[in-house]
């Protein structure tokens, strides 16, 4: 390249003009290089405008100087011949120097100088450039380098980087150690050769290969196993550019993860084996309730009724008695009745019986419970097909989810209307409770509040979900979805823990 450039300012200088005044010395005035035409004896024939800025010499000043004076590495006899030498040559020479200028500093330069012939004379062409901003810029990229290699040499991540081909350039210790390897095993082998042709590698070649296209960052998980030995790598794929912003490498980093899975894998089995656990004991405390309501129910009920029919026949076989006596066993009987309800409404909260019927004919009731006691009204819409065939399981959790929110609406909502829809979505059955209430923040929910995550456990046991859409001024949605036919997971899950 620096020769065809030798040869373009050749063929503007003209042999038949003086240089100065030639159409030529114009052109190259606007080169950005420092031009010199040098004899045999190092006198300077022509320089032009850039040469005398770069020099702080006028033009005059500069042409009665030797070359020597500006370049003194020409000042020894034998370093001028072998330069002459070489000069002389058809591809010419480029090499390095420093040039004095009339103040300051030495600059740093880089030299083309080339055979011209100039007035029946050999000359050296030489086209001079200042390479002082680009030194600079490559002692910032070795102290860069040299801080990269202080860096990764002592980095306990994984450090590997590739050419544009695709090839190894470096790898630091860890990746050495991990491989057995040594550096020259590894280095210049390309990536689709080095590394296996199975899941982990081809997601290694992925990163890279993304990188090398896109020119920014891509990430992700590998495994790499060897023998008994496996660890899992968080891969970051970085592309690296030159000083001119294009794309030379990419450098691949990865960090050790494995400890941090195994943990959070340690924590998730913890978690799954503690909400096993709150399954059960909910299903358990399902299965008290339900026993406490049937004794409840059936026991002390028939003993209050028996009790009852009891002082009905006291009164009826004392018909002489006194009024004193009758109003006692009126009064008895009156406490009787009481007592008879109280029984039926623990019974009723405990289970209610309508359960038994199943889904559909208890959330009705519960819709007429929720009319009774409340100004808010409930609407109830059943899906078009009542006869659902659903476990006891499921019909004791998705009763429980609709009751907890019922209970919230009535406790906080202050909404004038609540909607119960039941339908089926394909192989599932979803449950909307809807109402118009004051809604509430989502991020801002108390954490003392144990009814909205009770409704997330409780749907977990049906393999289903439970959404909650609310916004302040805006209502409220909870939606259950559970498979219709749900089987008895937790109960199933936690047997074989247990064994």
């Amino acid at each position: 390249m620096e020769i065809a450039l030798l040869q373009n300012y050749s063929h503007c200088l003209n042999p038949a003009l003086t240089p100065p005044d030639s159409l030529s010395s114009i052109a190259l005035d606007r080169i950005h290089d420092a031009i010199y035409l040098v004899d045999r004896n190092l006198r300077i024939k022509y320089v032009n405008e850039k040469a005398c800025k770069l020099m702080g010499y006028s033009p005059h000043a500069l042409m009665r100087l030797s070359f020597a004076v500006i370049d003194h590495e020409l000042q020894d006899d034998d370093v001028t011949a072998l330069w002459w030498k070489l000069t002389m040559r058809p591809e010419g020479i480029t090499f390095t120097s420093q040039h004095t200028p009339s103040r300051g500093e030495p600059i740093s330069v880089q030299v083309s100088s080339s055979h011209y012939l100039h007035g029946g004379e050999a000359h050296a062409l030489c086209v001079v450039r200042d390479v002082r901003e680009l030194k600079q810029k490559e002692a910032v990229q070795l102290l860069r380098e040299k801080q990269f290699r202080a860096l990764v040499e002592n980095s306990p991540d994984m450090i590997a980087r590739f050419d544009l081909t695709l090839r190894c350039v470096y790898v630091n210790p860890p990746v050495l150690k991990w491989f057995e390897g040594h550096e020259q095993e590894i280095y210049r082998r390309q990536l689709t050769e080095a590394v296996p042709h199975n899941e982990t590698g081809m997601a290694l070649l992925r990163l890279v290969s993304q990188s090398m296209a896109s020119g920014s960052e891509a990430e992700g998980e590998l495994t790499l196993t060897q023998g008994s030995r496996r660890r899992i790598l968080h891969v970051r794929s970085v592309p690296e550019f030159d000083l001119h912003g294009e794309l030379e490498s990419v450098l691949t980093v990865g960090r050790d993860i494995t400890g941090i899975r195994l943990a959070e894998e340690e924590l998730r089995e913890a978690h799954q084996q503690l909400r096993l656990l709150a399954r059960n004991q909910e299903a358990q405390r399902e299965a008290e309730r339900k026993h406490l309501a049937h004794e409840i129910h059936d026991e002390l009920g028939q003993h209050l009724t028996s009790l009852r029919v009891g002082l009905s026949l006291i009164r009826m076989q004392s018909p002489q008695a006194g009024e004193a006596v009758h109003q006692q066993v009126d009064n008895l009987m009156q406490l009787v009745d009481s007592t008879i309800q109280v029984v039926r409404d623990v019974s009723t909260r405990l289970r209610p019986n309508m359960l038994n019927l199943g889904l559909v004919p208890a959330l009705e009731w519960l819709r007429d419970e929720f009319n009774k006691h409340n100004t808010t009204r409930c609407i109830f819409i059943p899906p078009q097909q009542k006869a659902l065939r659903l476990s006891d399981e499921c019909v004791t959790a998705a009763f429980r989810v609709v009751q907890e929110s019922l209970t919230n609406v009535q406790r906080h909502a202050k909404a004038s209307s609540v909607y119960i829809f039941v339908k089926q979505d394909g192989d599932k059955l979803r449950i909307d409770v809807v109402d118009n209430g004051k809604g509430f923040d989502m991020q801002h929910v108390r954490p003392n509040a144990w009814g909205l995550p009770g409704m997330v456990e409780r749907a977990a046991m049906l393999n289903g979900e439970v959404c909650i859409d609310s916004r302040p001024g805006e209502g409220t949605r909870v939606q259950l979805s559970f498979p219709h036919r749900a089987r008895g997971l937790s109960r199933a899950l936690f047997n074989k823990i247990d064994k």
